[in-house]
């Protein structure tokens, strides 16, 4: 999670936000400060509507009731699927703005997909529906990707238009990355924090390389 945090962290500062720019043309630079900024502020309300039962991680999470209703049950992980299909139009939309911007997104959504993967089945098997429904919703995760790029093929999307909203894309990708990833995995290795931002920090490292290499 470390590591896919400094990936997308850089991905959107690095390439992103600066493709969304050349896309929307010049004197509109507050625009796109404005849509990224908007889906970083976006992603964290909905993470923070989705876990405000254990947010700051300060008491364990209770047991879920039986009585819980099953919509309610489903609510997070059915969320977490519906990012992994906009992480897959990002992907189709990055590569119609450019081979390198696809690329890019396409790494840095398989560096964090596997850390979605799993909290796809937690949030399922904590919502004690059963193993069954949870393995169901990991394929329906793995799978969503693929539709969202499948998606962006019978879109239309002007060139302005599309830099918005790679530059909303940015906002959303340093929201899971800065704000999510990273404090996660500190959560769970409190004492090796430091080797956890240098994992982050490795990870913008390969962004960077990758950018060098395919630009």
């Amino acid at each position: 999670m470390a590591l896919a945090s400094g990936v997308l962290v850089a991905t959107a500062v690095v390439d992103l936000l600066p493709e969304a720019h050349a896309l929307v043309g010049p004197g509109r630079v507050l625009d796109v400060g404005l849509l990224a900024l908007a889906g970083y502020l976006a992603f964290a309300f909905i993470e923070a509507f989705i876990h405000q039962a254990s947010f700051e991680h300060a008491q364990p999470v209770a047991a879920p009731s039986p009585e819980r209703r099953p919509l309610l049950a489903i609510l997070p992980p059915a969320s977490l699927i519906v990012h992994s299909t906009l992480d897959g139009v990002a992907i189709g939309f990055g590569f119609a703005a450019g081979p390198q911007v696809g690329l890019i997104v396409l790494l840095a959504v398989l560096a964090h997909d596997f850390a979605d993967g799993i909290n796809v089945v937690t949030l399922a098997l904590e919502a004690s529906r059963g193993i069954p429904l949870a393995i169901a919703l990991l394929l329906a995760d793995a799978a969503a990707p693929v539709a969202g790029a499948a998606l962006s093929l019978v879109v239309t999307i002007e060139p302005p238009t599309l830099g918005l909203m790679l530059a909303w894309f940015s906002g959303v990708f340093i929201a899971i990355g800065a704000g999510h990833l990273l404090p996660e995995a500190q959560h769970h290795d409190r004492q090796g924090a430091p080797r956890l931002v240098a994992l982050a920090a490795l990870g913008a490292v390969i962004v960077l390389a990758v950018r060098a290499f395919v630009g």
